[in-house]
C-alpha cells in the first residue's frame, strides 16, 4: 500500500499602496499598463529601494513562529519568462524572513502542526492574458509585493491540505496583511504530491 505526501507553496500579494521596490501605485482596477514605474520595467540607471513590506514579512514570521534572522538581504534570481519584465526576480532565495515555523490546523477531530519550511519576501510578475492568436501582457502587477509560504512535505490528504490554506487565509486576513482572496489570485497555490510505500522511512 501507498501513501500520499505533499507539500506547499504559497504565493500571497500582499496589501500595500505601492510596489515592493518602486513607487508605483497599485490599482486593481486601472486600465493596462497605467501603473507601471520606471524601477518596475528595470529601465538603464533605476535602483530598488525596498518599501516597508518588510513590516508585514516580520508580522507573519512572528504569527507562524519563525526564527527571525537579525538581517534582511534580497537575491538577484536570473530568468528568462516573458511575464518578467527585467529578466530576473528580486526575491529572498538565500536568507527568507524566517525559517523553521509552523501552524495548528484542527482537522478529523485533530490538532496537527503543520511545519512551515521558511517565507520569504519577492516580487510578483506581470500578468498574461493569452487571446486567440496572440498573447498580452499587462505590466499593472509587476512589482506587487509577494510573500511565499513554503511547508514541509508533511500533509497526508487533502483535508489536511484544504485545512491547513484556510487557516492560513484567516491569519493573513487577522494580521491586516492581505485579504488573500483567491478569485483575485492574492492568495495562490502550488501541490506537491508524492507517493511512498506505508513501510517506508524515506521520502519517495
Amino acid at each position: 500500500m501507498y501513501k500520499t505526501v505533499i507539500g506547499l507553496e504559497i504565493h500571497v500579494e500582499l496589501n500595500t499602496k505601492s510596489k515592493m521596490f518602486s513607487p508605483g501605485q497599485i490599482d486593481k482596477n486601472a486600465p493596462f499598463n497605467t501603473c507601471v514605474s520606471n524601477v518596475d520595467i528595470a529601465l538603464p540607471g533605476v535602483l530598488p529601494t525596498v518599501n516597508k513590506v518588510v513590516r508585514r514579512g516580520i508580522k507573519l514570521a512572528h504569527a507562524l513562529e519563525c526564527e527571525i534572522p537579525e538581517y534582511l538581504y534580497f537575491d538577484r534570481k536570473n530568468y528568462f519568462y516573458p511575464d518578467l519584465p527585467k529578466g530576473y526576480q528580486i526575491t529572498q532565495s538565500h536568507s527568507p524572513i524566517g525559517t523553521n515555523g509552523h501552524l495548528d490546523i484542527y482537522v478529523n477531530g485533530e490538532t496537527k502542526s503543520i511545519l512551515i519550511h521558511d517565507i520569504h519576501l519577492e516580487e510578483d510578475t506581470a500578468n498574461l492574458e493569452h487571446k486567440e492568436s496572440v498573447t498580452l501582457i499587462d505590466y499593472n502587477r509587476a512589482g506587487i509585493p509577494l510573500i511565499e509560504i513554503v511547508t514541509e512535505p508533511c500533509f497526508s490528504s487533502y483535508e489536511e491540505v484544504s485545512a491547513f490554506l484556510e487557516t492560513l487565509r484567516l491569519t493573513l486576513i487577522y494580521l491586516g496583511i492581505s485579504e488573500a482572496d483567491a478569485s483575485k489570485g492574492e492568495m495562490r497555490c502550488d501541490v506537491n504530491i508524492s507517493l511512498m510505500k506505508e513501510t517506508d522511512t524515506e521520502l519517495g
